[in-house]
């Protein structure tokens, strides 16, 4: 028997050894429970993963392309006639297929070479933090090049080399965080040597070596003609020299009218690294909702959030921040005050700290503000500082971000302080109502620097308005601090009156790159916001500091804007990309626009396409720009 030998318990030992045994497993769990509840909350860490399939159509063997006079023909397929598909012979044939355009020299082979995403070898020459920036872009360069891929059996097939080397050479590896001085420029070789090909990337900063990265991975594509499955192909030979024109390079998207999720934001961010956009303005807030969840002031979204599932953690946000930074794009969070702060803003009173915020779902809103709903802070009210000062320390925890603050200042509505001034017999001692908005700005600037230690923000960036006209600027404004975007017409006056006053501004103008317009009306009474819709040609051709006679030395750059009063995630790529693409390439490269005929050459629609084509392999659902046919008889629809 298995029991012989064994000395048999008694009942009562029995009892015994179970309650020991219980009592150890109750001291385990409350020791583990109080070690994962001590234990800091690990940074939420945000992945992109690409799959092989996309929406890109493979089209059988009908066709082959050849390089006529610079421009790929179409023909059909007979014994006679070169098998070349339109992919390879669009990156052989005529101009580069790079977007942005490269603003330095650029030389490019006129052969290709097969590879596999298993032959690549990273080698990283820099030191400091730099280095493992390094190693995580290069993760998503390989991301990118892996999107490319069509078919799970390409690596069945023959490659051209043994090894494909990418070396990354970062001169100031201490460089971690962009700034509007930072330098961004590279330099990119690309050479065969022996059985392997070496690309190698050389910049000042890795803000440089990232950028260099991405254009490293325009000069592949993929071949579906290729072996029998398809495969990878690379520019045998490339020397490329860049830097960008503008230091900033910006794209705004507005959460608050509609929540997008995280998941969207991240696609956001994958396509401004593939078109070298460097700044996430994330308009985070407005009189709709308030979706941030703050540590410091919780009651905000508590009260001001559509749901409690469609808010942003501070986990999230920090997780969004640095994904945004591994891509070369710094993020600012912008919580626009006075106006635009209702919903979320009207917890006040419970907590015994008075109204913070006046007109809140006033109605009829058209008194009171431009758009339902309604909404200031009480400038009146001191308690709205102390809540200012929390929000401002918060953010900058948050983004890590000390150079350039958003202050807002949008849209301000004079009317709904009188009348609240009014109603609550509050002494009005005002002749010009504008000096109190000009005093909520100094204070909430004295409170930002609080926020930040006692050190003032480099830059304050405000919106537009009347409080950035004379005369009230120059004794609100510091011209020496404060960066106004510009964002009213590029016909009305603002603009140049800022730099005739020696103002910094960023270029913001609705006519061309306010990417929501031309949808219609989305209330019942107004006429639309901003009819008709900016094309990508109008956004492309847009050139203010040439159009306007410009001073360029006081222009930092632009921003394309998406606000969301008609816009979801289930529609943001196809808003923002290609139009977004056209905008980033007018402010890298800058390209000479002609004004007597505003003539966009053919080279621009072939590389603009080819663009789209790649951030929709990455899964982005970017817009079409035209009919397939004009994909295959390029030069045809022009």
């Amino acid at each position: 028997m298995l029991l012989r030998g064994c000395k048999i318990m008694k009942q009562g030992e029995v009892r015994r050894a179970l309650m020991v045994a219980t009592v150890i497993c109750l001291f385990l769990f409350i020791y583990l429970y109080w070690q994962q509840s001590s234990r800091p909350l690990q940074a939420l860490v945000l992945t992109y993963k690409h799959v092989y399939t996309s929406n890109k159509k493979i089209h059988p063997r009908q066709w082959t392309w050849l390089c006529v006079n610079q421009r790929c023909e179409r023909h059909h397929i007979t014994e006679n006639v070169k098998i070349e598909s339109l992919s390879t012979c669009s990156m052989l044939c005529g101009s580069t297929q790079l977007w942005p355009q490269p603003t330095g020299p650029v030389t490019l082979g006129s052969k290709a070479i097969i590879f596999n995403h298993q032959q690549f070898s990273l080698q990283v020459l820099a030191s400091g933090p730099a280095k493992a920036l390094v190693k995580e872009a290069f993760s998503a360069f390989n991301d990118s090049v892996l999107s490319l891929v069509r078919n799970n059996n390409y690596l069945k097939e023959k490659t051209d080399f043994d090894r494909f080397i990418v070396r990354v050479t970062v001169v100031r590896g201490d460089v971690i965080r962009l700034k509007l001085r930072t330098d961004e420029s590279y330099s990119l070789t690309l050479k065969p040597r022996d059985s392997e090909i070496v690309a190698n990337i050389t910049a000042k900063t890795y803000f440089g070596a990232r950028h260099g990265l991405e254009t490293l991975s325009q000069l592949i594509w993929w071949d579906e003609y290729a072996g029998h499955a398809g495969a990878l192909k690379i520019i045998k030979g490339a020397t490329i020299q860049d830097a960008p024109a503008f230091p900033y390079r910006g794209l705004m998207v507005d959460t608050a009218r509609n929540f997008m999720s995280i998941e969207s934001l991240k696609r956001v961010l994958v396509g401004m690294a593939a078109n070298k956009l460097n700044v996430f303005h994330w308009h985070i807030t407005d009189s709709q909702s308030f979706p941030l969840v703050l540590p410091s002031v919780p009651q905000l979204s508590s009260s001001g959030s559509y749901s409690p599932q469609e808010t942003y953690s501070p986990e999230e946000v920090k997780a969004i921040v640095e994904f945004a930074r591994i891509r070369g794009i710094r993020t600012i969070l912008e919580i626009d005050v006075p106006a635009h702060a209702g919903n979320g803003w009207t917890w006040g009173q419970r907590e015994g700290l008075g109204d913070l915020a006046v007109c809140v779902n006033e109605r009829p809103w058209s008194l009171y503000c431009g758009e339902p709903p309604c909404g200031q802070l009480n400038p009146e009210n001191p308690n709205v500082y102390d809540v200012l000062e929390k929000i401002y320390r918060d953010l900058l925890e948050l983004t890590g971000e000390t150079e350039i603050f958003h202050l807002g200042g949008d849209e301000v509505n004079l009317e709904c302080w009188a009348q609240h001034m009014q109603k609550s017999n509050t002494p009005n001692n005002y002749t010009d109502l504008h000096d109190l908005w000009g005093e909520f700005t100094l204070k909430a600037l004295a409170r930002l620097q609080q926020a930040n230690g006692g050190e003032k923000i480099p830059k304050v960036i405000v919106w537009s308005s009347k409080l950035s006209k004379r005369p009230y600027i120059t004794k609100y404004l510091d011209r020496n601090t404060t960066i106004v975007q510009s964002w009213g017409s590029s016909q009305w006056p603002d603009t140049p009156d800022l730099l005739a006053d020696d103002y910094k501004i960023l270029i913001s103008h609705v006519d061309a790159w306010y990417l929501d317009c031309g949808f219609g009306r989305w209330r019942e009474t107004g006429e639309a916001a901003c009819d008709p819709y900016r094309p990508w040609q109008t956004v492309y051709n847009h050139r203010p500091w040439q159009q306007m006679r410009l001073d360029k030395k006081h222009i930092i750059g632009g921003e394309v804007c998406l606000w969301s009063e008609q816009v979801d995630e289930s529609s943001l790529d196809s808003r923002l990309w290609p139009r977004a693409a056209a905008f980033a390439e007018r402010i890298w490269t800058d390209p000479q626009l002609d004004m007597t005929t505003y003539t966009i050459q053919e080279d621009v629609y072939t590389r603009l396409n080819t663009q789209r084509e790649r951030l929709v392999s990455r899964g982005l659902k970017a817009e079409a720009l035209w009919p397939s046919w004009c994909s295959q008889n390029p030069g045809m629809c022009l």
